[in-house]
């Protein structure tokens, strides 16, 4: 299944390894670092226009070790708590078993 967040940007909901609140780990001098380098590696997308409240880390867990892994770091206008409340509901539109 898939998230939406916000200024076209979908992501499988398998592919979340993380989500986090700003607020909370701003003031942490290793978070600003992780996304000073995420900025200046390519890795780091906005999902809407609107200051960000929240950020996920995204990649294929089958490749975290690998070089190659397609690991993004997404800011997003969503909190956290709603990211995750959305990421963790089923998908509401599954066909029922007969």
């Amino acid at each position: 299944m898939f998230l939406y967040l916000g200024g076209d940007i979908c992501i499988r909901k398998s592919d979340i390894i993380g989500i986090f609140d700003i607020d909370n780990v701003n003031t942490q001098k290793m978070t600003k670092e992780f996304l000073r380098s995420a900025e200046k590696e390519g890795k780091l997308l906005l999902a809407g226009e609107n200051l960000p409240k929240s950020f996920l880390l995204t990649g294929e867990k089958k490749n975290v070790h690998a070089q190659n892994a397609k690991e993004q770091v997404i800011l997003c206008q969503l909190s956290a708590r709603s990211l995750y409340g959305r990421a963790s509901r089923e998908n509401i539109y599954q066909k029922e078993k007969i």
